[in-house]
């Protein structure tokens, strides 16, 4: 008798709950004067806030829609005028980039500079003088590698800053440095420094190096570039990067090579 009635409450607890999940994914009831309101279990299940929003979505016409910010970002289809400029790892990437330029209608600019990091960028008029010299509509740099051994990456944040007041406006792509062991956190600054949507994470990439062990190789190099093109339609400003067919051979990145001064 004992086991009986508690077999019956438990069953009287499942209906009711029932009742209730069903009322919360219906609208709210009236009876009479009565009502009685959604309860937000459907809101809690399938939760539809920022933090769960799903990736960005690409139409039809190469537009990204995203959730996060309920808006659709177009993708320039107008050519191109693209500055990547950075370390020596700028030199490769370069390479790989002008092909796309080329395939794409764009024209590139390039300046690689030795040894450079963000202090060396932020502390000399360099980037603003190419910047108003060739009046670049999309920037790439590479920037991050000579201070991946830094105990402490967040003196750098006031450097890469700067580097962002120069750049104001342009669209920019941050492209993180090659991960060829674990960074002391200057990725995640570089990071929660740059725009959203503007900050490629190389980290966790697997490259063929030259015999230094750390630079990647022209081969790994243009893959590099090459996965940075396929994630460039969830960028802040995506623009037209279709990939350069076998026939465009090598084309010149117009690069200045420039020596660090100093670190």
């Amino acid at each position: 008798m004992e086991r009986f009635k508690y077999t019956s409450l438990w069953l009287l607890l499942a209906v009711a709950l029932i009742v209730i999940i069903s009322v919360s994914f219906a609208d709210d009831i009236s009876i009479g004067d009565w009502t009685v309101k959604k309860a937000p279990i459907a809101e809690f299940i399938f939760d539809e806030s920022d933090s769960l929003a799903k990736d960005s979505v690409i139409d039809s016409v190469g537009n990204v829609y995203d959730p996060k910010t309920q808006v659709v970002i177009e993708t320039d289809s107008l050519p191109q005028s693209i500055f990547i400029f950075g370390d020596s790892m700028t030199f490769n990437l370069a390479l790989r980039l002008a092909q796309y330029a080329k395939q794409n209608g764009h024209e590139i600019h390039s300046v690689n500079w030795d040894s450079s990091n963000t202090k060396v960028w932020a502390d000399h008029d360099t980037l603003a003088y190419f910047i108003d010299k060739y009046h670049p509509t999309q920037i790439f740099i590479s920037l991050g590698s000579n201070e991946m051994y830094f105990k402490n990456p967040e003196t750098r944040a006031p450097y890469v800053k700067r580097i962002l007041e120069v750049i104001d406006t342009i669209p920019y792509v941050w492209i993180g440095p090659p991960n060829w062991k674990e960074d002391t956190g200057i990725n995640d600054m570089l990071e929660r420094m740059c725009a959203r949507g503007s900050f490629f994470r190389s980290a966790g990439m697997e490259f063929k190096r030259k015999k230094d062990n750390i630079h990647p190789t022209r081969e790994s190099s243009s893959m590099w570039i090459d996965s940075i093109m396929r994630w460039l339609p969830k960028s802040s400003h995506p623009f037209v990067a279709d990939l350069p067919s076998d026939s465009i051979g090598k084309v010149n990145p117009n690069i200045i090579f420039l020596k660090a001064l100093n670190k």
